[in-house]
């Protein structure tokens, strides 16, 4: 029999957070940094939702304005998809792809935010799984 893979094996670790009110132009300087496309959004400690580069291209184009003059809180969604560590990444993968999630969140059951996995990092499950 197979070893199951969890979530802890597989997710990015601490990943990169934003504020509700920070620019979107400090978010998009951040996801160019560190080469990423998602964002937890954390107030006061918690995760009240996240912010895709999607997000952000779908918020300045609707208003017509600059990434300086709108905040995270105008274009994030509030809905996360979050896991536990030891949740199976095939459980994970399927949800992602039947509900079209551009990633999920991976917390303690205590909700302090751990990991994220992104559709990019289940790709690179797959190609080790076929490889």
């Amino acid at each position: 029999m197979s070893k199951k893979i969890t979530m802890a094996e597989v997710m990015t670790p601490t990943p990169h957070t934003v504020g509700p009110d920070q620019s979107l132009a400090v978010a998009l300087e951040l996801m160019r940094t560190h080469n990423i496309r998602h964002l937890p959004v954390r107030h006061e400690g918690r995760i009240t939702g996240i912010l895709s580069e999607r997000d952000i291209n779908f918020a300045l184009r609707i208003e017509r304005t600059n990434a300086d003059k709108l905040t995270v809180d105008s274009a994030l969604t509030p809905e996360v998809f979050s896991v536990l560590p030891s949740t199976p990444v095939a459980d994970v993968v399927a949800r992602m792809a039947s509900e079209k999630f551009g990633c999920a969140l991976i917390e303690d059951d205590l909700g302090k935010l751990l990991g994220i996995f992104t559709s990019v990092d289940a790709c690179r499950v797959l190609a080790q799984q076929v490889s």
